[in-house]
């Protein structure tokens, strides 16, 4: 009887098991581990550490350097992110003092403990040298401003701000990289340290830079989430598009870490497959609001009033994206105005002109009060046709109200030089086209931080636009110390003055199309916010076999190997009860 009902639960184990298992398990995944992933990135960016970015490889910038380092929270997209180097981290009742618990046993890739002391001169670090690394130390620097830091003991940091800091978790908390101190301690001029390997704690290990061409990540064989499913990234500088996807049809690479041009989506050979996810994406012209005549509001609102964003998306998209809004922020991202839309309006356009004094000129184009032509040209990068394509409508939609447009390509080198990062200086250019990711769309002092008046030491308006409103910086100053309930209202009315004013108009959201070859790797995780090249994409406990799966799915699967475990233990003391009963029963009547 015993034996009979072993095999019964044995059999009944493996039933459930494998169905708790169902397509994803990280044994699995590691069984078919790829000893290499060949990645196509937009551009190059040094050696990789937070002080010595480039951003030429965006909108992969980001989550190249999250290979190699880690945060305290994962990611910043989510109102409530995952925690990640932290297990926690407790708010005082005003939440100026944020109580941070680490992992047990995290290290970084030479094999030293990372520490609590590693997180407090992280911080103290991005605070000292606040210039060197805007990108991330805005967070500590800036709004709201981090007073000091505080270890507790080996595990636990206590860090202090001045003022409230109710979204920590979020930003800097899921945003910043944190920094060896046994390496950075003695670095004083971190911009300039380009030379050395960095050492973070992340899933991929640098081991070797190619100037301008190439890099080759090897698995943190110690990483505390698992040993990452694939042995070694090759990271190939590919700054041309085009030539990205034709190396991915042609097999010399394995996946493109930009999104598939809407043209090429159908042209794609049928052993590569696409995922969908979004990466916050926006591609927006950004007027120069400090010099003349683009300071005049009225100019920059009769613009936006003449583009026909729809058109661009159906025209330059193919349909693969949707309009911009005129309040900015990205429409999947939680601090959106809810009722936020694009008013095309030509009509309105040339009312708004005629009563702001720019009068129709002999040759169809207005002038300005002062008499001079309005007409402006718009800086784009010579690498990015889809985005050349997109000015070259807008010039002709323009034209409709009488003012000329001309887009003016440069490589992406020049057109940096050409935007001047003085805030005391004024540029000499008239607009220029950017792409922006997750990043500008999902921090919640992200408005804060772009279009804050310049001046004072608030946020970075200066290199963005220069644009001034004290409404909407007032706004923005209490936005940014208030708890979530209440800030976001707050970030809703800067939106609408936005909407007014245009110091930018984001012509459309891309959606987010990512390709690669399953025969190369199929463990890709569609991570929300991210794409799928993420360091979620490489971690057992996320990958999922079978195609690009989303981080939700694979948490399910997980799920469903825990219930299967957990239903074959129940079973396996149902079996005991029944065996021990028949067999007391056998004693009795024996």
């Amino acid at each position: 009887m015993l034996r009979r009902a072993t095999l019964i639960f044995a059999v009944c184990l493996i039933v459930l098991v494998a169905g708790g298992m169902h397509t994803s398990a990280p044994d699995d995944v590691s069984a078919q581990e790829p000893e290499r992933v060949r990645v196509a990135i937009p551009g190059f960016e040094n050696n990789m550490t937070p002080f010595t970015l480039t951003f030429a490889a965006l909108p992969n910038t980001h989550d190249l350097i999250m290979l190699v380092y880690d945060s305290l929270f994962w990611s910043q997209v989510k109102e409530n992110p995952e925690p990640w180097l932290a297990e926690e981290a407790t708010p005082s009742e005003d939440r100026r003092v944020w109580t941070v618990t680490l992992r047990e046993g995290l290290t970084w890739h030479d094999g030293e403990p990372l520490t609590a002391e590693d997180v407090k001169f992280s911080f103290e670090y991005y605070e000292r040298f606040a210039g060197a690394s805007g990108r991330y130390a805005h967070h500590v620097f800036d709004v709201p401003p981090f007073e000091r830091a505080e270890v507790v003991d080996e595990r636990t940091v206590r860090l202090y701000y001045d003022q409230p800091a109710p979204t920590f978790e979020i930003l800097p908390g899921a945003d910043l990289p944190i920094i060896p101190k046994h390496v950075w301690e003695n670095v004083e001029e971190p911009s300039m340290a380009t030379e050395d390997l960095p050492v973070g704690s992340g899933p991929y290990e640098v081991v070797e830079i190619v100037s301008d061409q190439s890099y080759r990540l090897q698995a943190n064989e110690a990483y505390f989430k698992g040993r990452p499913t694939v042995d070694e990234l090759e990271l190939r500088v590919v700054s041309d598009p085009s030539a990205a996807f034709s190396a991915l049809r042609t097999g010399e690479v394995d996946m493109v870490g930009r999104n598939v041009p809407p043209d090429l989506v159908d042209q794609l050979p049928g052993d590569v497959e696409v995922a969908e996810e979004t990466k916050f994406e926006s591609t927006q012209m950004l007027f120069n609001a400090r010099k003349p005549p683009f300071d005049d509001p009225r100019l920059r609102k009769a613009i936006s009033l003449a583009i026909d964003s729809q058109a661009l998306v159906d025209t330059v998209l193919l349909g693969r994206g949707r309009p911009g809004l005129d309040s900015f922020i990205h429409p999947d991202s939680p601090w959106t105005l809810p009722e936020a839309g694009h008013e095309y309006d030509p009509e309105r356009a040339r009312e708004l002109l005629d009563e702001a004094g720019y009068s129709m000129g002999p040759d169809g184009v207005r002038q300005t009060p002062e008499g001079d032509n309005l007409e402006f040209s718009v800086l784009v990068s010579s690498f990015e046709p889809q985005t050349i394509r997109a000015v070259q409508l807008v010039a002709r939609q323009v034209d409709e109200i009488g003012v000329s447009l001309t887009p003016e390509t440069l490589d992406p080198a020049t057109l940096r030089q050409r935007r001047p990062t003085d805030p005391d200086q004024v540029p000499e250019y008239d607009a220029y086209m950017s792409g922006l990711e997750a990043h500008a769309h999902v921090d919640p002092d992200g408005l804060y931080y772009f279009f804050h008046s310049p001046g004072g030491g608030k946020g970075f308006g200066h290199t963005m636009t220069g644009y001034g409103n004290q409404e909407f910086d007032a706004l923005a100053e209490e936005a940014a110390v208030s708890d979530i309930p209440e800030r976001k209202p707050l970030l809703h009315e800067m939106q609408r003055i936005f909407a007014e004013e245009a110091p930018a108009i984001v012509f459309y959201y891309p959606d987010g199309q990512f390709a690669y070859r399953p025969e190369a790797y199929d463990g890709w995780v569609t991570d929300f916010g991210h794409g799928i090249f993420t360091k979620r994409s490489f971690l057992p406990e996320y990958v999922q076999t079978g195609g690009a799966s989303t981080v939700e799915e694979s948490s399910a699967n997980r799920g469903l190997l825990v219930t299967g475990i957990v239903g074959a233990v129940a079973l396996l003391v149902i079996v005991a009860v029944v065996v021990r009963r028949r067999k007391t029963s056998e004693d009795t009547e024996e």
